[in-house]
């Protein structure tokens, strides 16, 4: 059976989030037919872009914590599929349906023929006051280096070779400072970190607004977690659970990368690793993406840094 995990954490009414300051930028353009340029809006630490899906245009969520396309049940049916279901933070969620053959279109760069797993994305509605038509993943990704730049609201795609390597880049892309290397855990990229100088798996999720933090795995490092109060998590999977959340301090990445406190919760992630088929520690989400300028290149495996500056046109 092909699992599938779609989660959601809907925590900023709940823990203090650190606003990006914003400042007026310019998102370049492009007319290379390998390079994208895609604007896109936070709803709260989701990354929302402007979709059409078989003449139907709205908003999607990147989310690099997702296998491929995925459509709301809200707005979309699917053929039912009792082979196949998904998990989500509380355990196994319903059966999936699945949407054949669809079109997208994200600004000028278009998929064909994609399938879709259709399922109820009601909870992310509600909470954000917003119709979201779908999640876009790493299936529709993994063929582009992908940079994220939160200050400037806009991705960019890149499209790589076999070997990885970007075919026309874009002179902005070029400018990188550092790198990391990643694995993948089934789709997700999982990075190494040190937490006060123990080092830890946690893969990369965008389409998390907060950390998570094993509580099983994380005994070695509490000293670093801060406990603020117990909240109730909402999953996509329909279901609730009380967890703790806080904050994570003395991150580190490469060494020398120092991050700063971020807002964390600490949960059983026994089903997420089922579907991840690794063995996470955590997962890193908008608290710790945001403040960076990071790419991921999938092919090479390779998370990069890039100066963090005003990028021109």
């Amino acid at each position: 059976m092909r699992k599938f995990l779609l989660f959601s954490f809907i925590l900023l009414l709940y823990l203090k989030m650190h606003a990006i300051p914003i400042k007026s930028f310019v998102i370049p353009v492009t007319q290379e037919k390998n390079g994208y340029i895609i604007p896109f809006n936070l709803k709260g630490g989701l990354i929302i872009v402007q979709a059409n899906i078989n003449d139907s245009l709205g908003n999607f969520v990147i989310d690099t914590g997702a296998e491929g396309l995925v459509l709301n049940s809200q707005h979309f049916t699917g053929v039912p599929d009792d082979t196949r279901g998904y998990y989500g933070v509380s355990g196994r969620g319903k059966s999936l349906t699945v949407s054949y053959n669809n079109s997208i279109s994200v600004d000028s760069l278009h998929f064909l023929n994609i399938h879709a797993d259709v399922v109820d994305l009601s909870s992310i509605e509600l909470k954000k006051d917003i119709k979201i038509l779908g999640l876009i993943g790493f299936s529709m990704l993994r063929d582009f280096e992908i940079m994220f730049n939160y200050r400037g609201r806009f991705i960019s795609l890149s499209r790589v070779d076999d070997k990885g390597n970007v075919i026309d880049p874009m002179p902005f892309i070029l400018n990188k400072k550092d790198s990391l290397s990643f694995t993948l855990g089934n789709f997700i990229p999982v990075i190494d970190v040190m937490v006060n100088g123990v080092k830890k798996k946690f893969g990369i999720d965008s389409g998390a607004e907060i950390n998570l933090l094993d509580l099983k795995k994380s005994k070695d490092i509490m000293s670093q977690f801060n406990p603020i109060r117990t909240i109730r998590l909402s999953g996509s999977d329909g279901k609730d659970s009380d967890v703790l959340a806080g904050r994570l301090y003395k991150v580190v990445i490469l060494e020398y990368y120092r991050c700063a406190s971020m807002a964390t919760v600490l949960i059983n992630m026994d089903n997420l690793n089922k579907i991840y088929e690794t063995n996470l520690d955590g997962i890193l989400g908008f608290e710790f993406l945001s403040p960076w300028l990071f790419s991921i290149n999938y092919k090479k495996q390779k998370l990069y840094l890039h100066q963090l500056k005003v990028i021109n046109p």
